[in-house]
């Protein structure tokens, strides 16, 4: 019964500790609370939109207790969630709900219109709304009215294999392809989370990660749910409001990319250090050491860590105790993990030597809906996913990741990886943030184009001969980008990584 339904597990147990808090409105409810909402929820689904077991729910809305509530009546119909990337055009959407032909639509009146031409392309007629505007979907029923009026739903129990949700990735290198999440996957990412951060039930997160984005929903967030912790939500990410929250709520724990971790120094976290928060995950892209040193030396438990949503966002852990002793590195695979670094021939690399990461576990996806070719592609029949990060193992086991397969270049016969690079660019005091795509060059083959924010208020020559020596005095001469370009900001998708592809098409066209 409980595989899935954790809020009727934690409603039994501990039924008046604090679930979720709306960072906003400040608004609490407890397991018992929410456990009712989200039972309602699941009976309004079932019985007026026509939702069964196995079937697909989307949902399109900013982060807040709704999309919380969705995912968990979700899991007592034993449907699959899925939530939606609302940056993403309506063509774009349309695509995706296609591809997965949801039988409901859960929309937040904010983005009512992009909901209702979703569900008239995508013909999905059951909807439901709430928030401002929903009303103007005259078809739609009123959320937190049919909720009132429903009866709490049976919890169906769900098998270990069955669908949790499908997650779209962010499709900066093609089409998005929605990754199949089953409830296996959810409770052993529940577990190595649980057992890397040592979550406890009274720590507290603070969600400002898009919730559409397994980084947002399930690197702190579900594993809390699990353990019995809580959650703190907010609309979108603002570094200043995060920092208020944070201190108003005594959040714990946290989980960032290195832009926001820039941010909330900004805003206000390299004041006086907030009593109650004491881990700081850091993923999505590398972290400059420079950052890492800083929130080190203001005393925080800062760690760097590795994950896909395919193999979910916890892949390997760093104790406090080594952050420093392996800076730069994302530590030990999670207890419940394989990790393999594998050459172009497939046989294991030795310590030290780059090739690409391949992890299998009871946390690694089931595939991509509908797209058997692309899931053979990347999980073998071993069980084995094969990552496409170049990753280095070092004498101790520590893994360092050197960036992804399809950005490594070529230089001179070379192999250059733009991570190690884009690192030692990072360190600069000038430098705010940095990327490093390969060119083509007719002398090497490929050299390195590093594209540049520079840090406001910072008064350091940024000139090409200036950045070209300080990079010479830390890397081999291969490593050094042979192209500079100062820029005013760097695209970037909804889950703060910087997009390569558009770094290329932004900047490089000026050198032919």
């Amino acid at each position: 019964m409980y595989l899935g339904d954790w809020l009727a597990r934690w409603a039994e147990i501990s039924p008046e500790r604090t679930a979720l808090i709306d960072g906003v409105s400040g608004r609490a409810w407890t397991y018992r609370e929410m456990n009712l909402r989200a039972a309602s929820l699941a009976s309004v689904l079932a019985e007026q939109l026509g939702v069964r077991p196995g079937d697909r729910v989307a949902l399109i809305a900013n982060n807040g207790p709704e999309v919380f509530e969705a995912l968990f009546a979700c899991a007592k119909l034993g449907a699959a969630f899925v939530p939606l990337n609302w940056r993403l055009a309506v063509p774009e959407l349309v695509g995706i709900a296609r591809d997965c032909a949801p039988r409901a639509m859960i929309f937040e009146g904010a983005w009512a219109g992009t909901a209702e031409a979703i569900c008239a392309e995508a013909r999905i007629h059951a909807s439901i709304g709430f928030g401002k505007g929903a009303d103007t979907v005259p078809a739609a029923l009123d959320y937190e009215d049919a909720i009132q009026a429903a009866p709490p739903a049976p919890t169906h129990q769900v098998a270990p294999e069955d669908l949790a949700m499908i997650l779209y990735t962010s499709g900066t290198t093609g089409l998005p392809k929605g990754v199949m999440i089953s409830w296996r996957q959810m409770v052993f990412n529940a577990l190595n989370t649980t057992l890397a951060c040592d979550l406890n039930t009274h720590d507290r997160s603070l969600a400002f990660l898009p919730l559409f984005h397994t980084g947002g929903l399930n690197c702190l967030a579900t594993p809390l749910f699990h353990r019995g912790g809580s959650v703190v939500v907010m609309p979108r990410f603002d570094a200043a409001e995060s920092v208020r929250i944070m201190r108003q709520w005594d959040v714990s724990i946290i989980v960032a990319v290195p832009t926001m971790y820039q941010m909330l120094l900004d805003a206000g976290l390299d004041g006086a250090k907030l009593p109650s928060l004491h881990t700081l995950l850091c993923g999505g892209a590398p972290c400059p050491h420079s950052l890492i040193e800083r929130y080190l030396d203001l005393g925080y438990n800062f760690r760097q860590g590795y994950g896909l949503t395919e193999v979910g966002p916890n892949c390997f852990s760093l104790s406090p105790a080594d952050v420093s002793r392996k800076l730069g590195t994302v530590g030990l695979p999670i207890f419940h993990s394989e990790a393999r670094v594998s050459l172009p021939d497939n046989a294991e690399a030795a310590p030290n030597e780059v090739g690409e990461l391949w992890l299998r576990g009871p946390h690694v996806t089931l595939g991509y809906w509908g797209k058997p070719e692309a899931t053979a592609a990347v999980l073998d029949p071993q069980g084995w996913f094969h990552t496409g990060d170049l990753v280095k193992r070092d004498a101790d086991g520590y893994f360092h990741i050197a960036g992804r397969k399809k950005e490594m270049f070529i230089s001179g016969g070379e192999n250059v990886y733009p991570a190690e690079v884009e690192n030692t660019l990072a360190a600069h005091p000038g430098v705010q943030e940095v990327t490093v795509v390969g060119v083509p060059d007719a002398r090497w083959g490929e050299v390195g184009l590093a594209a540049i924010v520079r840090r406001h208020n910072v008064d350091i020559p940024m000139d090409d001969a200036s950045l070209r020596q300080w990079t010479r005095e830390r890397l081999a001469p291969y490593k050094v980008p042979k192209h500079w370009r100062l820029v005013e900001e760097l695209p970037k998708n909804s889950s703060g990584k910087i997009v390569k592809p558009a770094v290329l098409e932004m900047l490089f066209p000026a050198e032919e």
